[in-house]
């Protein structure tokens, strides 16, 4: 039998009917194949699990994390090693020895502020750390902290006495302007390290600006010995000798084929050559002030004008007066004018050396206008210098009349005119001799040749007349009758 097509339609509208709705938030019953593949994805994501009797992996310990961020600090691998030396000071802060090695593993990476906390650290809870004081001192001392620098090695004295504290302590002290602690400590490093020449010439230095010349000159001598060489040590050293009056040393003669006077040869310094022989010198040794100047003058030091007045001033004062004063006059133009004024005060006494007594004069009179304060003190010094250099020669009326610029220039000593008026007398001036002695005891009225000077007043004054007696005594008067 047919069923119509209108009861097979509505059979299966309501076949549809009875069919569970599906919606978007409905999940799809998995089948077979799908449920595989998602098995598959998520074995792929999971970590593998151990199989059955192997041991689950552990996390490196903090001694395993020092040894290995140690290894990369010593093959040079600082940035690793930081990592690894960080993570090892985050897992046991009790050790000092992982917190050093991590500070000096910043410290090779160039970041000097990253070690100092560590080492400030270090310190805070171990003070009697030598050796995180010492590298954290060397940090400070690069970054020229002076201050932290003595901060930080001064106690550590109490735990150790070594050279590196004493150095970098010296050399901060010294920047600080501390002079005396940074020759103490100066002192010990070179106790602790003889073969040190830097600290040889710093405690050279010292002594120097001390004015220990003696203990400067030995200081400098060290540091060359020590190799330590160059224009300004050997300036310092001619210094020292110069302040001993070290001037030319143990002169000796010798020969020196096409030698030139004024320059270095070996060891020797050409003085000045030898009249009558050819070839042959008079030379200083390498001891002496006019060595080493010359010296540093022929290494190239800066060509400076104090460094040419000070071999002038030694050819002065070892009585060289003809070439002190050609080296003072070729100097003159260069010197400035802060300098002139002490300038001119050796410039005069070279004059002065070659007998050029108006000169000598003259040149002190510009040294007293430049500097009156410092050498209007010397003028009188200076009249009387002259006077007795006139005096020598014979040349009484010079004697006296630099004598009376003396007197001029200071009329309340009594010894200048007590000079003048014995000059007076000398040259039978008697009124102005009588003078001259009246103002020495009114001046000094208990002067010890007050006996003296009122019988030579009373003689040449007008005081009793002096005449020649008779050659029989008088009769006695005659007795009353």
């Amino acid at each position: 039998m047919r069923i119509s097509t209108t009861v097979r339609l509505v059979t299966i509208g309501l076949a549809l009917a009875a069919w569970p709705v599906l919606t978007a938030a409905d999940p799809q019953p998995p089948t077979a194949d799908s449920t595989s593949a998602t098995a598959e994805a998520d074995a792929d994501t999971a970590e593998p699990k151990p199989e059955p009797g192997e041991p689950k992996a552990e996390k490196p310990t903090a001694e395993e994390l020092f040894k290995q961020g140690r290894d990369a600090l010593f093959k040079g691998q600082y940035d690793k090693a930081v990592e690894l030396l960080g993570k090892a000071v985050a897992a046991d802060k009790t050790k000092t020895s992982y917190r050093l090695h991590l500070a000096r593993a910043y410290r090779y990476a160039q970041k000097g502020d990253q070690a100092a906390k560590h080492l400030e650290e270090i310190l805070k809870t171990s003070p009697d750390h030598v050796e995180a004081g010492q590298a954290l001192s060397r940090i400070y001392s690069a970054a020229k902290r002076w201050k932290d620098v003595v901060r930080v090695l001064e106690p550590l004295l109490k735990y150790r006495h070594d050279y590196p504290t004493y150095h970098m302590l010296a050399e901060a002290q010294y920047n600080l302007d501390q002079p005396e602690k940074a020759r103490k400590s100066y002192e010990e490093a070179v106790k602790l390290n003889p073969q040190s020449a830097t600290d040889h010439y710093q405690l050279g230095n010292i002594y120097l600006s001390g004015n220990f010349f003696a203990l400067a000159a030995e200081s400098y001598q060290s540091a060359l010995q020590l190799g330590l060489d160059g224009p300004v040590l050997r300036y310092k050293l001619g210094s020292a000798y110069f302040n001993l009056r070290n001037y030319f040393g143990k002169i000796a003669v010798r020969t020196i084929r096409s030698g030139k006077a004024g320059t270095i040869n070996g060891s020797w310094y050409l003085i000045e050559p030898l009249p009558g022989r050819k070839d042959s010198f008079r030379c200083a040794p390498e001891a002496s002030a006019v060595y080493q100047v010359a010296k540093a003058l022929a290494d190239g030091i800066e060509d400076r004008p104090d460094i040419h007045v000070l071999r002038a001033t030694i050819y002065l004062n070892a009585r060289r007066y003809a070439q002190a004063y050609k080296m003072f006059t070729k100097i003159g133009p260069t010197v400035p004018n802060e300098d002139k004024a002490l300038f001119h005060y050796y410039y005069a006494q070279a004059a002065f050396g070659t007998g050029s007594y108006d000169r000598y004069l003259e040149l002190l009179g510009q040294a007293i206008k430049l500097d009156p304060e410092s050498y209007k003190a010397t003028l009188v010094d200076a009249y009387v210098q002259v006077a007795d250099q006139h005096n020598q020669a014979g040349r009484l009326e010079k004697y006296i009349q630099f004598l009376a610029a003396a007197v001029a220039e200071s009329p309340q000593t009594a010894s200048l005119h007590l000079k003048l008026g014995d000059a007076h007398g000398e040259a039978q001036e008697h009124d102005r001799a009588v003078h001259q002695w009246q103002m020495v005891l009114d001046l000094e009225p208990d002067h010890p040749q007050r006996m003296k000077l009122l019988n030579l007043i009373q003689k040449h004054g007008g005081g009793v007349a002096l005449s020649v007696g008779p050659s029989q005594p008088e009769k006695p008067p005659a007795e009353n009758q």
